[in-house]
């Protein structure tokens, strides 16, 4: 008897370890990130004009390519020009993009088709010269101000900078728990990264770099899932920081669908597994060898909990411990508040308490497809599982100023 209860203790102190260590790394990060920081770098007053290379990777987005591309070509900015890399987009479709000013790339069948041979394709047929790329999603939406304010990083001398990614639908309660995880993100894996020094974290749309660097980043890429991830990497290898441009945002749709939700999380959780096993033991060298704190760090995310995950077994170990013993039962209490401060200290800064308390209702569900999701990633190895859109509410930004 004596044994079956030492290897209880055992076993739930090494659970509490491991869920601690996220709760302290989410925590120690939010709190940073409640910092009220300027801009990431200083603002040129230089009025010079970088020029932009704007891309539109596009797999079958006919619902919602023209409206997104018809609201980039209103920038308040003239050097810039938006390619859309059309992956079997319709032929009516290719022609409004091409009437709204967009010039169109139209893919060859690929073997193993994936976002980074995409671009890569792309780039290969440009001939003109250009300052930065952008990277957007095909449903993202952005202020008139976009590239002025952007091109104000640049010139400020970065060379790697993510926007502001938010929520653009809010049609039922998994599209709102979807923007609040996005909330979280961007509060903890990027405001709160850069208020400690290390690098942003990149989203996959919103990005852009320095046209020469992303060149030589992107050569050879060729990657399932995660382009954004591996690009990250590269990045950080290489010693270059990714600044967080909080006050540039881009509207991006939510998903709405349960299905859409588990496969897209499968996608991710795929990736970050693939990414951590990839880069852990490169990671560890450098910091010995090169003091490369961000590569580490950023390989260090990879094996963090999904933030749902972690909340909901954090929680679901307090009655649990509380049979195995009493120091344990208290140090459960402590991870699970720690865990909700970390979450929580990110969300009041765009909700109430109220609609916070709300939306909790729906996140036993949500837990149980992350779940599913997390057991099943290993689904996205054998194929790009696309995540649709335009299932959401329509979406018009009206104000340049937003």
């Amino acid at each position: 008897m004596e044994f079956i209860i030492t290897s209880a203790q055992i076993i739930a102190a090494a659970a509490l370890t491991i869920l601690a260590i996220n709760s302290l790394y989410l925590l120690v990060f939010s709190v940073a990130g409640a910092k009220r920081a300027g801009r990431d770098v200083k603002n040129s007053k230089n009025n010079e004009e970088s020029s932009f290379l704007v891309v539109f990777p596009a797999y079958k987005e006919d619902a919602v390519i023209v409206n997104s591309v018809a609201n980039f070509m209103r920038q308040e900015y003239s050097n810039f020009r938006v390619y859309v890399i059309a992956d079997q987009l319709q032929e009516t479709t290719i022609q409004k993009l091409e009437k709204n000013g967009a010039s169109v790339c139209v893919l060859p069948e690929f073997e193993k088709r994936n976002k980074a041979k995409a671009i890569n394709y792309l780039l290969g047929q440009i001939k003109d010269v250009y300052s930065v790329c952008v990277i957007m999603d095909a449903d993202n939406e952005v202020a008139d101000s976009f590239l002025r304010e952007m091109n104000g990083y640049f010139l400020s001398g970065a060379l790697a900078v993510q926007a502001q990614r938010v929520a653009k639908n809010n049609e039922n309660n998994l599209s709102k728990l979807d923007g609040f995880s996005e909330t979280i993100n961007n509060h903890i894996f990027r405001k709160g990264q850069r208020a400690l020094g290390m690098s942003s974290s990149l989203i996959g749309s919103g990005m852009a770099f320095e046209m020469n660097l992303f060149k030589l980043l992107m050569d050879g890429m060729d990657v399932v899932s995660g382009f954004d991830k591996e690009l990250e990497l590269r990045l950080l290898e290489n010693g270059v920081k990714i600044h967080y441009a909080e006050n540039i945002k881009v509207y991006d749709e939510k998903v709405s669908s349960h299905e859409v939700f588990v496969n897209q999380r499968r996608r991710w959780i795929f990736a970050q597994i693939f990414f951590f096993r990839k880069n852990v033991f490169k990671a560890i060298y450098y910091l010995v060898s090169k003091g490369n704190i961000d590569y580490l760090n950023k390989v260090f995310q990879f094996i963090l909990l999904p933030r749902i995950i972690c909340a909901g077994l954090g929680l679901l170990f307090v009655p649990i411990a509380y049979f195995v013993s009493m120091p344990m039962f208290m140090a459960a209490i402590v991870n699970a508040l720690m865990m909700i401060t970390a979450l929580i200290i990110p969300l009041l800064e765009i909700s109430s308490t109220k609609e916070i308390l709300k939306l909790t209702l729906s996140v036993p569900r949500v837990f149980s497809n992350m779940m599913l999701a997390l057991f099943t990633s290993g689904k996205a190895s054998k194929r790009f599982l696309h995540t649709p859109h335009g299932t959401g509410t329509e979406f018009k930004i009206h104000n340049s100023k937003l």
